[in-house]
C-alpha cells in the first residue's frame, strides 16, 4: 500500500471507531449514575483490604488469644466516615456525567476498537498470522475489563483511604467532583491498557518482533519505565499502586511468552517439485 492508501485506511478505521464510541456513549448515558456511584464507594465503605485486615486479625485473635492479648491486638470492624463530593460550577455535574458516559462507552465499544486496530495492521501480516484476531479481540476486551475491575476494587479504595487518612481535627477534605472523577477515569484507562500488555507482547513474540531473551534482559528498563509512568501521579501511594501492577504485567508477559510464545515469525515456504531435468518448479507451474 502507498502512503496515501495507508492514510485512507487509517481514516476509515478512525471513522468506524468514532461511530462505535458514540453508540457506546449513547448506551452508557443512563448507566453513568450507577458507574459514578460505584466510583464513590470508597467514600462511604471500607476498602476490601481493610476488610481482609480485619478478618485476618479476627482469625488470629480466635486462634492465638493469649498472643494477641499480650500484643494488644484487638480486632475492630473497619469504619469509614461518609463523605460527599462537592461542585462549584452550575453545569459541572453534567460535564462529569458526559465524561463518565464517554469512558463507559469506550469500554462497551472496545471490541470494535480492537477489531479496527487489527484490520489496520492486518495487511502487514502473513496469511497464517491473521488468525490471531480470534484471540486478540476477545482476550483483549477481557484484559481491559479485568484491569478496570482490579483498579476499582483493589487500587482505588487504597488511594482514597490513604488520602482521607490525613483528616484530623484541624484538616478536613472537600473533594471536588471533577477532580475526583478525572483522577479515577485517568487511572481506569491506564490500568485497562496495562492489563493489555501480556497479550500485546505475546502477539509480538508470535510474529517475531520481540523474543523472550530480549524481555528478560530488559527487566531493569521495565522497572524504570513503570516508575516513570507512575511518577506522573502526585502521591507516593498512587505511585506504588500503579508501578507494582504494571511491572507484574511485564513479568506475566514473560511467563505467557515462555508458555505460548511459539516459533519466530517466518513466511510459509512454497512447496517445489523437481522435474526430470533437475529444475525446481513450483507445483502451480507444472
Amino acid at each position: 500500500m502507498s502512503f496515501l492508501d495507508h492514510l485512507q485506511e487509517l481514516r476509515k478505521r478512525l471513522i468506524v471507531t468514532i461511530i462505535a464510541m458514540f453508540i457506546g456513549m449513547a448506551v452508557a448515558w443512563p448507566l453513568a449514575p450507577t458507574v459514578q456511584h460505584y466510583m464513590q464507594r470508597p467514600l462511604r465503605e471500607p476498602s476490601i483490604t481493610q476488610k481482609w485486615q480485619y478478618e485476618a486479625m479476627l482469625w488470629a485473635a480466635q486462634k492465638f488469644p493469649a498472643l494477641t492479648s499480650r500484643l494488644g491486638i484487638e480486632p475492630k470492624p473497619p469504619q469509614v466516615t461518609p463523605h460527599k463530593l462537592n461542585y462549584m460550577a452550575p453545569l459541572e455535574p453534567f460535564f462529569v456525567h458526559m465524561k463518565i458516559s464517554l469512558i463507559t462507552g469506550l469500554a462497551l465499544a472496545f471490541p470494535v476498537i480492537l477489531y479496527q486496530l487489527w484490520l489496520f495492521f492486518a495487511p502487514a501480516l502473513y496469511e497464517h498470522e491473521k488468525k490471531y484476531v480470534y484471540y486478540f479481540v476477545p482476550f483483549g476486551t477481557i484484559a481491559f475489563l479485568l484491569g478496570d475491575l482490579f483498579f476499582l476494587n483493589m487500587v482505588w479504595p487504597l488511594i482514597i483511604s490513604f488520602s482521607l487518612a490525613y483528616e484530623s481535627e484541624f484538616l478536613f477534605s472537600m473533594l471536588n467532583i471533577t477532580q475526583f472523577i478525572n483522577f479515577c477515569l485517568r487511572l481506569l484507562l491506564l490500568f485497562g491498557v496495562v492489563f493489555e500488555l501480556p497479550l500485546i507482547l505475546l502477539i509480538l513474540a508470535r510474529v517475531g518482533v520481540v523474543n523472550l531473551d530480549f524481555l528478560r534482559r530488559s527487566r531493569r528498563v521495565a522497572i524504570l519505565l513503570s516508575a516513570v509512568i507512575a511518577a506522573f501521579h502526585a502521591d507516593i501511594m498512587t505511585m506504588f499502586a500503579v508501578a507494582i501492577p504494571m511491572y507484574c504485567m511485564y513479568e506475566l508477559s514473560i511467563l505467557a511468552i515462555r508458555i505460548f510464545g511459539g516459533e519466530p515469525r517466518r513466511e510459509p515456504e512454497t512447496e517445489t517439485a523437481v522435474t526430470p531435468g533437475g529444475l525446481d518448479i513450483p507445483p502451480k507451474d507444472l
